[in-house]
This record gives structure tokens, C-alpha cells and sequence, in this order.
């Protein structure tokens, strides 16, 4: 099997759900390649600081910038 890593051309944005809770992320390509090979996405509010995913929960309004064609 020959594996490649993403480019920025390949998507523009990567989606994730969490079914049990009902939530939805939406990374820019840019994002998501950054996390590299793993994502946590942390839904505990006990931390001292948001995980630097939060900015993308429910973030479907980062779609409606995108310019097609």
C-alpha cells in the first residue's frame, strides 16, 4: 500500500462528527494537514485552556467563504 500525506489542493476542508454529542468540526486543509497523522478533539470543559480545535466546533460559517470555480 503506498501512502501519501494531503495536499492543499486535494480538499478544502475536512469535516468531523461526533455522534454521541452531536457536534461538528470544520477544518481548513491547512489546519487539519497541520495535526498531522492525529486529531483529539477535547469536549471537557475542565481544562484550563480550549484545545486549539475549539475555534473550528461548529464552524460551518468557515465554508461559505470558500470562492469556487
Amino acid at each position: 500500500m503506498l501512502r501519501a500525506v494531503y495536499k492543499q489542493s486535494d480538499f478544502d476542508f475536512a469535516l468531523a462528527y461526533i455522534e454521541q454529542l452531536d457536534i461538528f468540526y470544520v477544518f481548513p486543509v491547512d489546519v487539519f494537514i497541520g495535526y498531522g497523522s492525529e486529531i483529539h478533539l477535547v469536549e471537557i470543559e475542565k481544562r484550563q485552556r480550549k484545545p486549539r480545535s475549539a475555534k473550528y466546533r461548529e464552524a460551518g460559517e468557515l465554508m461559505l467563504t470558500v470562492q469556487f470555480g
